[in-house]
């Protein structure tokens, strides 16, 4: 009986390989995306580029382009939304200097494409 409880106890031991992996697959970059990453960073170059961007429109795209590609409220839209703006550099910090929308599509179209 004990050999039974022993072995379910070391099967059922955490490995910690495993949870490595697992974060590695929660964060890294999905195919799809670096294609909505892309896309982003082109409309930020084409509408309005000399305008300063900002963390509220960082935030708006990112949101935007998953509803629009999976629909309202759709997990698939929420889980798109979440892995872009984990991708996406933040805009407000402190030590950055005021960008411009071109400048910030650009690293984005970089960082998508590598």
């Amino acid at each position: 009986m004990r050999d039974r409880i022993r072995a379910a106890a070391t099967l059922a031991a955490p490995d910690p390989t495993a949870d490595e992996a697992l974060a590695r697959a929660r964060t890294a970059m999905t195919r799809e995306t670096r294609a909505l990453m892309a896309l982003i960073g082109r409309t930020l170059c084409a509408v309005s580029p000399t305008l300063a961007m900002r963390e509220v429109t960082r935030l708006a795209y990112a949101g935007r382009v998953a509803t629009d590609l999976y629909g309202f409220g759709a997990p698939r839209a929420v889980a798109a939304t979440g892995l872009l703006l984990r991708h996406m550099p933040r805009v407000d910090s402190p030590q950055a200097a005021p960008i411009t929308r071109a400048e910030y599509g650009m690293r984005l179209i970089r960082k998508a494409t590598s």
